[in-house]
C-alpha cells in the first residue's frame, strides 16, 4: 500500500511537471488523442461563409498558355476582386505574397481595384530572427521601415498588464506588402506560426508581437492576423477597432468573442478535410465568370494555393489529412470565428490542476482490496476517454492523455499488487491449511476466498482406525520414540487415506484417524473407495511392522450414514468436520475390533451398497447410544481375491487328501 502511493506521488508529480512545462514526447500524445477523437467524429456538412479560389495547376497551366506565366501579371488578380464583388462576396482576403513591384500597368490596375473595393486584406510573411533582417540590403531595409502602414490596424488593448502572464508569438517584423497596395488594402501576416510538436496545425496565432516596432517606439507591435482583420471586416467592423482583452484572453469582434490561449493561438474546430468541408473555385474560372451566380454572395473568399499547385508548395498537416494546402486551415479559422466554433482547451494550470484532482481523488480506493474496487479502476480511463470525448463534441478539450496515463499505472500497479498479494495470501494459507486439513476442504475454502462457520447435512462413510494397545506400549517408550513413531505411522495412514483413495482425514485423536468420504465432494464409489482404503491401511501398517521390527494390529470400524459436515467452532478457531449419529456410530464400531475376531467392522449400510466385496455376518450388537441392535459384519476382502484365495485354499486341501 505504501509503495502504490509512493508510486501515486511520483506519476502525479511528473504529469504536472510534463503539463506545466509541456514535455514534447507526454504533449505529443495528448494531441494525438485529440486527432483520434476528430477520426472519430468524422467529418461535419456545415454551411460555410468562406469559399476557397484555388491557385491550381489547372490555372496556372491555362494562364501560361495564354502568356502569363506565374508570378501572374497584376492585372488577374484585379479582375478576379471585380468578379467576385460583382457577385456579391463581403470579403476577400489573399494568401499570397505581394511585396515586390512588378508589370507597373497590372499594379496600378490591382491597386485601383483595392482601393475600390476596400474590404481586402492582403496576405504577407514574417522575418522572425533580427539577425536575417539585417541580412537585408540596407537600401531595402530604409524602404521596408517608410512601409508601415500596417502598424495602423494594431489592436486596442485593455487590462495590458495581464500580457506579462502570455507568452505570445514574437517576430522581429513583418515584411510589409509593395506600398501602392499597402495604402489601397488592409494587410498583415497570413503565417501560422508554431506548429505543434508533431508538426500538426490545431492552433493558430490571433496576435503577433513586432519587437522592431517597440524597439523604435512607433507602435505597440502588437498586431492581428490575416483571419482575425477578415473576419472582423465580415462583421462590418474596422480592423483599428478590435479590442484585446488580456485578462478574458479574447478579441472582442461586434457580439462575438475569439479566445486565445496563453500564447494567443485560438484552437481550430476542423470540419474534416478542407476540400468537402468548403466550396472551391478555380482561380482560371473565376477570372472568365466560369462558376454559378451567387456561389461568393455574402462570402469570405480566399484566395490561395491548392494541393495541386506544382512549385508553390504550401502544404500542412492536419488531424484530417498529412497534404493540407494551407488556404484551407485559414478558410477554417475565419469559419470558426464567423460561427462561433471554437475549441475551448484547458490552460496548463487547470490540467495539471485536474490531474491532481483526480489522482487524490483515487488514493482512498488503493486501501482496499476489492474486486468491484478493482474493476472499478479498470474502467475509470476508459469513463474518462468517454467524457473527454463528449465534452470535445462540445468543443471543450481537457487534457486526456495524463489522467488516462495516470489512472492505468496506478491502477494496473495496485490490481497487480492486489493480485500478486492475494496469490501470496492463498499460496501461504494453502501451505498452512494442507498441513491440518485435507486438500479438498483447503481447495473449498481457498476458492472462496473467506472461512465462516455453517455445515451442511449430507450422507458421508466414516472410517475410524484405531491401534489396538498402543497406550500401553507407548508407556514402554521414550517421548520422542511415540512421536517419532506416530509421524511414520499417521504419514502412511494419511498417504494412503489422502492420495491413494481421495478420502478426507478429519481429525487425529493420539494414534487414531478419523476419515470420511463422501465430503467435501461426493463421488458414486465413497463406499467402495473407504473399504479398499480400509483394507490398504491393514496391508500398511503390516509393512510398516515388518520395516520397523513391530508387532502392532489396529482395528477399522466403517460406517454409512446422515452427518453435519462443516466448518463448526468460533470465528478465530474452527475445524473442518464431520458430526453426528454417523461418527459416533463409526467410532462404537472400531472399539469392537478390540472384542470381536475381526480387524475390519462395518455396518450393515455399507453391505447394503457394496456389491464388489465379501463380508462374514458377525451377528447383532449393542453399541453406547444406539438402542437397536447393529448388524456387524466382517470385511473379507474385495469378491474377485477372496474368490481367488478360496480356490487356492480348496485346491491345497485336495491334493493334501
Amino acid at each position: 500500500m505504501k509503495k502504490v502511493h509512493i508510486l501515486t506521488i511520483l506519476v502525479t508529480v511528473f504529469m504536472v511537471w510534463a503539463i506545466m512545462f509541456r514535455f514534447e514526447f507526454t504533449n505529443v500524445l495528448d494531441l494525438k488523442i485529440m486527432d483520434i477523437f476528430y477520426k472519430f467524429r468524422g467529418e461535419i456538412r456545415i454551411n460555410p461563409h468562406v469559399v476557397i479560389v484555388g491557385i491550381d495547376e489547372y490555372s496556372l497551366s491555362t494562364l501560361e498558355v495564354e502568356g502569363d506565366t506565374w508570378p501572374w501579371n497584376r492585372e488577374v488578380y484585379g479582375r478576379l476582386l471585380e468578379n467576385v464583388f460583382e457577385d456579391g462576396a463581403k470579403v476577400v482576403a489573399f494568401d499570397v505574397s505581394f511585396t515586390e513591384p512588378n508589370e507597373e500597368e497590372g499594379d496600378s490596375y490591382f491597386a485601383s481595384t483595392l482601393l475600390m473595393y476596400g474590404n481586402v486584406v492582403l496576405g504577407t510573411y514574417l522575418i522572425n530572427e533580427k539577425q536575417t533582417y539585417f541580412l537585408y540590403n540596407e537600401n531595402l531595409r530604409k524602404i521596408i521601415e517608410e512601409n508601415v502602414s500596417y502598424l495602423d490596424y494594431a489592436y486596442k488593448m485593455t487590462n495590458f498588464k495581464e500580457l506579462a502572464l502570455l507568452k505570445p508569438f514574437r517576430i522581429y517584423k513583418i515584411r510589409p506588402i509593395y506600398e501602392p497596395f499597402s495604402v489601397s488594402a488592409y494587410s498583415a501576416t497570413y503565417e501560422i506560426g508554431s506548429l505543434d510538436a508533431d508538426g500538426v496545425v490545431r492552433r493558430i496565432p490571433l496576435l503577433v508581437i513586432e519587437d522592431w516596432a517597440v524597439e523604435n517606439g512607433v507602435s505597440s507591435g502588437i498586431l492581428p492576423h490575416m483571419n482575425v482583420i477578415a473576419s472582423a471586416l465580415y462583421f462590418g467592423i474596422s480592423p483599428s477597432d478590435l479590442l484585446l482583452d488580456f485578462s478574458k484572453k479574447v478579441i472582442e469582434m461586434d457580439s462575438q468573442k475569439i479566445p486565445f490561449d496563453n500564447s494567443g493561438y485560438m484552437h481550430l474546430w476542423y470540419y474534416g478535410k478542407g476540400p468537402k468541408a468548403f466550396k472551391e473555385v478555380p482561380f482560371y474560372d473565376v477570372l472568365n465568370g466560369k462558376y454559378e451566380k451567387g456561389t461568393f454572395k455574402d462570402k469570405v473568399v480566399l484566395v490561395g494555393y491548392t494541393a495541386t499547385a506544382k512549385g508553390l508548395y504550401d502544404l500542412r498537416i492536419t488531424p484530417f489529412s498529412s497534404e493540407e494546402a494551407g488556404v484551407y486551415v485559414h478558410a477554417t479559422a475565419i469559419e470558426n470565428m464567423i460561427s462561433g466554433d471554437f475549441v475551448k482547451s484547458l490552460s496548463p494550470f487547470y490540467n495539471a490542476l485536474l490531474v491532481v484532482v483526480i489522482m487524490v481523488g483515487i488514493t482512498p480506493f488503493m486501501r482496499y482490496r476489492s474486486k468491484t474496487i478493482n474493476t472499478i479502476l479498470m474502467f475509470l480511463p476508459v469513463i474518462y476517454l468517454v467524457i473527454s470525448y463528449v465534452l470535445f463534441l462540445k468543443h471543450v478539450y481537457m487534457t486526456t492523455f495524463y489522467p488516462i496515463f495516470g489512472l492505468i499505472v496506478i491502477g494496473s500497479t495496485k490490481v497487480l499488487g492486489d493480485f500478486l498479494a492475494e496469490n501470496a495470501e492463498k499460496r501461504k494459507m494453502r501451505e498452512f491449511l494442507y498441513r491440518y486439513i485435507p486438500d479438498r476442504v483447503a481447495d473449498t475454502l481457498l476458492s472462496s476466498g473467506e472461512l465462516k462457520l455453517g455445515g451442511e447435512t449430507k450422507e458421508v462413510v466414516v472410517l475410524f482406525s484405531d491401534i489396538k494397545g498402543f497406550t500401553s506400549r507407548s508407556e514402554k517408550l521414550s517421548p520422542e520414540e511415540v512421536v517419532s513413531f506416530l509421524n511414520v505411522y499417521l504419514t502412511k495412514m494419511s498417504e494412503i487415506i489422502r492420495y491413494k483413495y481421495d478420502g478426507t482425514i478429519d481429525k487425529f485423536i493420539g494414534d487414531a484417524i478419523m476419515a470420511i468420504f463422501g465430503a467435501p465432494v461426493s463421488y458414486e464409489n465413497d463406499i467402495e473407495r473407504a473399504l479398499r482404503c480400509a483394507l490398504d491401511m491393514r496391508k500398511g501398517l503390516k509393512e510398516l511392522n515388518k520395516e520397523y521390527g513391530y508387532d502392532l494390529d489396529s482395528g477399522i470400524g466403517i460406517h454409512f450414514g446422515p452427518a453435519i459436515v462443516g466448518n463448526i467452532g468460533a470465528p478465530f478457531r474452527m475445524d473442518y468436520t464431520c458430526i453426528g449419529d454417523t461418527v459416533n456410530t463409526a467410532s462404537r464400531i472400531e472399539h469392537l475390533t478390540r472384542e470381536l475376531n475381526a480387524e475390519i467392522i462395518v455396518s450393515e449400510e455399507v453391505v447394503k451398497r457394496s456389491k464388489e466385496f465379501e463380508f462374514n455376518y458377525l451377528g447383532e450388537y449393542s453399541v453406547k447410544g444406539k438402542s437397536d441392535k447393529l448388524k456387524l459384519y466382517k470385511l473379507l476382502g474385495e469378491k474377485s481375491t477372496v474368490q481367488s484365495e478360496d480356490k487356492i485354499s480348496t485346491s491345497t486341501e485336495d491334493k493334501n487328501v
